[in-house]
């Protein structure tokens, strides 16, 4: 488990958010700058390129934002599928960081 944390590029949170795949909805696990761990009843080929919508609130308002990515993993979790999300383009580009720097 420590060589897969060296690994990934950004800090994961657990996030509870309201998300989608391919218009079905999902259950977000967890969520980093460049990648989304989520719950769905279908599993979808590894190595499947999938649109993916999230759903949140800031300053009380409602915001989508949409992001694609390749699906890594897929592992059953008791009737449904724990799937990983790599996305191709960062959510928040300052949060990974760049090479040669200290982050």
């Amino acid at each position: 488990m420590q060589d897969a944390q060296r690994e990934r590029s950004a800090q994961r949170f657990g996030l509870a958010l309201p998300i989608t795949m391919e218009g079905e909805e999902c259950a977000c696990h967890d969520l980093s700058a460049t990648g989304v761990l989520l719950e769905s009843a279908a599993a979808p080929d590894l190595g499947a390129h999938v649109s993916l919508t999230l759903q949140y609130q800031a300053e009380g308002r409602e915001f989508s934002l949409g992001c694609q990515g390749e699906v890594v993993r897929v592992e059953r979790h008791g009737e449904n599928y724990n799937i990983a999300v790599r996305l191709d383009e960062p959510l928040f580009k300052d949060a990974v960081p760049q090479e040669g720097g200290t982050g």
